[in-house]
Protein backbone atom coordinates (compact mmCIF):
# COMPACT_ATOMS: atom_id res chain seq x y z
CA UNK A 1 0.00 0.00 0.00
CA UNK A 2 1.44 3.34 -0.99
CA UNK A 3 1.69 6.21 1.40
CA UNK A 4 -0.58 9.25 1.31
CA UNK A 5 2.33 11.43 0.23
CA UNK A 6 3.03 9.27 -2.84
CA UNK A 7 -0.67 9.29 -3.71
CA UNK A 8 -0.83 13.09 -3.53
CA UNK A 9 2.30 13.40 -5.68
CA UNK A 10 0.76 11.17 -8.37
CA UNK A 11 -2.47 13.13 -8.21
CA UNK A 12 -0.65 16.44 -8.73
CA UNK A 13 1.43 15.00 -11.57
CA UNK A 14 -1.66 13.70 -13.35
CA UNK A 15 -3.41 17.06 -12.94
CA UNK A 16 -0.41 18.86 -14.43
CA UNK A 17 -0.31 16.49 -17.42
CA UNK A 18 -4.04 16.91 -18.01
CA UNK A 19 -3.67 20.71 -17.98
CA UNK A 20 -0.83 20.55 -20.51
CA UNK A 21 -2.93 18.32 -22.76
CA UNK A 22 -5.82 20.79 -22.57
CA UNK A 23 -3.53 23.66 -23.60
CA UNK A 24 -2.04 21.62 -26.44
CA UNK A 25 -5.48 20.82 -27.85
CA UNK A 26 -6.53 24.41 -28.60
CA UNK A 27 -7.63 25.40 -32.08
CA UNK A 28 -9.95 23.93 -34.64
CA UNK A 29 -9.41 20.30 -35.63
CA UNK A 30 -10.14 21.06 -39.28
CA UNK A 31 -7.25 23.55 -39.41
CA UNK A 32 -4.69 20.97 -38.29
CA UNK A 33 -6.06 17.90 -40.08
CA UNK A 34 -6.35 17.72 -43.86
CA UNK A 35 -9.70 16.60 -45.16
CA UNK A 36 -9.67 13.54 -47.35
CA UNK A 37 -12.36 12.63 -49.82
CA UNK A 38 -12.61 8.99 -50.67
CA UNK A 39 -13.97 8.49 -54.14
CA UNK A 40 -14.66 5.41 -56.18
CA UNK A 41 -12.64 5.56 -59.35
CA UNK A 42 -14.42 3.85 -62.25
Amino acid sequence: MESTHEYVEKLRENAKKAEQNRKRGKGTPSASLPTKQHTNNP
